[in-house]
């Protein structure tokens, strides 16, 4: 275990946890948000130099949403192994050189390998693995926490305004190429700045007594792995792997997750297409609501992070997919620039909101012992929707030549993650677990 970094606590004014906050979310934003809204700004770019077509390059977000998804277990497994920073490093560097790799590419095979190790280090840098430190440093403002970390993915349209505009300004090539070392320099010098644990700068969760750390389940640096090895990491509270898969609330979390992600995901993906159809819209007038997607879920993300401090997480999480479902059933339904609206003010804040109560309510109910893997393997599952949903409306629309009917049924899933996630239970206490006990 390291020992406290004195210097670093002197330097920050505040509590050392929000700066980890900060840094993380800047990771988020330049390593793992951002990447995966950029390959939109390089179709025009691509197809004009290669002449390749566009099924062609759009296999390449499709392979990226691919290997992201399998990448993200094992993400999960090692930042429990080996904890957050080096896999920060890692997912930095491979998302820098990726970006350098893709700037030089001839050939269509060179362009999917380049995006296939951004999509690896996009998991290595992502929010789930971010979260885990986020967790250990904060207790009571928790959902705070998080939700201000995920503001780092909700300003991904940040990203794609400044990689159009280095493409406008020195061609798709050099852009790449600044992009790349500009991500490298960042996130390499804030990875050297996180830290997984509060005991390691020689403080507590939250900046409170050591009464709330022992009551929180964050034990000292010494603490022995209970089944009888030593955890390079300490001991944490709550279940291991095993244990969580034989929870009913850790299937039945899953499974919402991925009813309320096929439909959020296949609106992300057709929302221009599906506004361009509706009429009345200019096709600058659906980009901005396709941007008002990402900005829209800022405010969702630290909202609804800052009511999970306060509320129950279960029924705020119910909540939120509810309003997600009912944002897609209006979107299949809009006809007109304010209806659009009303679906981005019902839609965007919900889909922001659980993504950051779904991550508080995973350590409420397993604990931090396993955190990482339980979580992984959770959002691995998730991946199911990049796959099924933008696919299921794409053939829709090709059939019926209308993307509603798609809107409408995933808009009913959507609402059907609400009662999902209400069947599910808390985990058992410490005693319990002893006692051999798991959940029916």
């Amino acid at each position: 275990m390291e020992r406290p970094t004195s210097a670093l606590v002197r330097v920050v004014p505040f509590y050392y946890g929000w700066w980890v906050v900060i840094a993380a979310a800047t990771i988020i934003l330049v390593a793992s948000a951002g990447p995966l809204y950029l390959f939109s700004t390089l179709v025009d770019p691509l197809e004009e130099e290669f002449g390749w077509s566009r099924a062609a390059i759009g296999a390449g977000p499709s392979i990226a949403a691919l290997m992201a998804g399998l990448t993200v277990p094992v993400a999960g497994y090692l930042v429990d192994r080996v904890g957050v920073r080096p896999l920060l490093v890692t997912g930095a560097t491979l998302v820098g050189g990726g970006f350098l790799a893709l700037s030089q590419v001839q050939a269509l095979w060179q362009f999917y390998i380049s995006v296939s190790v951004i999509a690896v280090g996009m998991s290595m840098a992502s929010l789930q693995v971010c979260t885990v430190a986020i967790a250990h440093w904060f207790v009571k403002r928790r959902g705070r926490a998080v939700g201000i970390l995920g503001a780092g993915e909700g300003a991904a349209g940040l990203m794609v305004l400044l990689t159009a505009l280095l493409i406008a300004l020195f061609e798709w090539r050099t852009g790449l190429m600044i992009l790349g070392i500009g991500e490298l320099a960042i996130c390499i010098c804030l990875t050297s700045t996180v830290r997984q644990r509060p005991e390691e700068m020689g403080l507590l969760p939250d900046g409170e007594p050591s009464a709330l750390s022992q009551a929180s389940g964050s034990p000292p640096p010494e603490a022995v792995d209970g089944e009888g090895g030593s955890n390079s990491m300490g001991q944490e509270e709550g279940l291991t792997v095993r244990q969580a898969l034989h929870t009913r609330s850790f299937w039945l979390m899953a499974l919402a997750l991925i009813l309320g992600w096929i439909g959020a995901l296949a609106v992300i993906v057709h929302v221009i297409a599906y506004l361009d159809e509706s009429g009345g819209f200019t096709e600058e007038g659906a980009a901005l609501i396709a941007m008002g997607i990402p900005f829209g879920s800022l405010v969702g993300r630290v909202g609804f992070g800052w009511l999970a401090d306060y509320l129950s997480k279960r029924w705020l999480l119910a909540a939120a997919w509810t309003l997600q479902g009912l944002g897609i059933l209006i979107f299949a339904a809009v006809n007109s620039p304010w209806q659009a609206v009303v679906f981005l003010v019902v839609f965007a804040p919900a889909f922001g909101g659980a993504i950051t109560v779904l991550a508080t309510l995973q350590a409420e109910y397993f604990g931090l012992r396993a955190f990482g893997t339980i979580q992984g393997l959770m959002w691995g599952m998730g991946t199911l929707a990049p796959l099924v949903g933008p696919i299921f409306a794409g053939a829709v629309y090709d059939t019926l030549d209308t993307y509603r009917p798609a809107f409408l049924i995933m808009g009913l899933a959507a609402l059907a993650a609400a009662p999902a996630v209400l069947m599910t239970r808390r985990r058992p206490t410490e005693g319990a677990k002893a006692a051999g006990y798991l959940e029916g």
